[in-house]
């Protein structure tokens, strides 16, 4: 399957989530920034933490964040569910950093939960930073991490959920009202089989993308980093 195949992506790797086999890479161990996707963890971390859905109030600095946002106000109220949904869906840095703020105490309270799932997966080549995947030069992936963080997070039922559904109704604000959001990712309307997971894109990072289908009982993982 290697031969070939030309991409312009800088790093990819394409596997098999079940057994892990590679299929194709190329720079597949290499760091690189990797943007928004960065929220794949984060969306886990929630959906793993057994409190999604015990409300909290947002605070100023849970939100303080440029980029990507979900809407979040200082004083709404908001469950961690929403906040995978915000994250997955409408990519807010916002979401990413209340639930690392709410989690973790502080962001890089929450950066040390991420590094150590990160161990536990195998991601041998990460460090992670931010919650939300805006550009730290100790911000750090390869594609092949990507793609193993995927298939483990691909493998929860919430997760699996948000990052599958092409649009979904959750309740942000104070009081809390019902808001409408769309997925970012294209490919779950354009690619037959597509599931999920994460787009992302900065200018140091360029276009990133975790992509996962599945078509007549094969599931598959790509990641494409540095596009």
């Amino acid at each position: 399957m290697q031969a070939g195949l030309e991409i312009s992506a800088a790093s990819a790797v394409l596997i098999e989530p079940v057994t892990g086999r590679v299929l194709f890479e190329k720079n597949k161990d290499e760091r690189r920034s990797m943007a928004s996707t960065t929220k794949i963890m984060t969306a886990l971390l929630a959906a793993e933490s057994g409190r999604l859905e015990e409300p909290f109030t947002v605070t100023s600095q849970m939100i303080n964040v440029e980029g990507t946002s979900m809407g979040l106000k200082s004083g709404d109220q908001v469950t961690l569910s929403a906040l995978v949904y915000g994250m997955m869906l409408a990519s807010g840095n916002d979401a990413a950093n209340a639930a690392a703020v709410f989690l973790g105490g502080t962001q890089s309270g929450f950066a040390k939960l991420m590094n150590a799932r990160a161990r536990e997966i195998g991601m041998t080549g990460t460090n992670f930073v931010t919650p939300s995947g805006l550009d730290d030069d100790e911000h750090y992936t390869t594609a092949h991490d990507m793609a193993l963080l995927a298939a483990e997070a691909m493998k929860n039922p919430v997760f699996l959920k948000a990052a599958s559904s092409l649009s979904a109704q959750v309740q942000i604000g104070n009081p809390p009202i019902k808001r409408t959001y769309s997925n970012h990712n294209r490919l779950l309307r354009e690619y037959k089989g597509a599931n999920g997971v994460k787009t992302g894109f900065t200018k140091k990072s360029g276009r990133c993308l975790v992509s996962s289908a599945e078509r007549d009982g094969i599931s598959l993982i790509a990641v494409t980093l540095h596009a």
